[in-house]
């Protein structure tokens, strides 16, 4: 693990980190155009860098392989935020203006603010740290790319004195990692996608966890 760096994400990461996270959350599953799938990856990295206090990304070769963000109530917000606000506002404006024709992909894509609403609302459970967004690319998955960026999340929350943190995941992603870092899944809620033509049940999942919670040891070669 030499060769990767960890330093705070640069706008020159953006592409990288839309990359990945369409790989994780199979946005283009939700957005089959083209023009539509680009402005929601948009919107959604905006809305993760809106949201968050901190930022790590994993360097390889000069490009960005993993990425984690979270968000600790109280903490001054990632920089930036005037240009992320107007590039979420610009692509919203162009999902509206062109996305009519594909109406039923755009209401399941942000059906999802809702589900997340529910979680919230259905668990005791403490919400207090997020972690905002976590993505690794596909070519270094199983090289401990995700580990160690998780590991420095959670060390920043230690450093901060924090104690529990939150984050929203679902059945097309690998949750497994999570529970094998010893969160629990607070809340759950099965929702109805139509991906490639066939309607599908999708679990909505809402994890949390302690920065003093034990990890299940990792497999060999994992």
């Amino acid at each position: 693990m030499t060769d990767i760096v960890h330093r705070p994400y640069q706008e020159r990461d953006a592409e990288d980190v839309k990359s990945m996270i369409d790989e994780a959350f199979h946005i283009h599953l939700y957005m089959t155009k083209e023009h539509l799938l680009n402005s929601a990856l948009e919107v959604y990295l905006r809305e993760r860098l809106l949201a968050s206090t901190y930022t790590r990304v994993a360097v390889k070769d000069g490009r960005a392989v993993g990425v984690i963000m979270g968000r600790v109530p109280g903490c001054a917000r990632v920089p930036h935020s005037a240009r992320n606000r107007l590039l979420t506002w610009v692509h919203m404006a162009k999902i509206a203006v062109t996305g009519l024709s594909d109406l039923p992909s755009l209401t399941q894509y942000f059906a999802f603010d809702g589900v997340y609403r529910r979680l919230r609302r259905s668990t005791s459970a403490p919400l207090t740290d997020e972690l905002t967004l976590f993505a690794v690319d596909a070519s270094t998955r199983g090289t401990g790319v995700g580990k160690a960026l998780y590991q420095d999340y959670v060390q920043h929350l230690r450093d901060l004195g924090r104690k529990d943190f939150y984050l929203y995941t679902d059945s097309l992603c690998t949750y497994g990692f999570y529970e094998s870092r010893g969160m629990t899944r607070a809340a759950s809620e099965d929702m109805k996608i139509r991906l490639n033509g066939t309607t599908k049940d999708l679990g909505v999942f809402l994890y949390t966890g302690s920065i003093f919670a034990r990890e299940i040891p990792d497999e060999p070669g994992r």
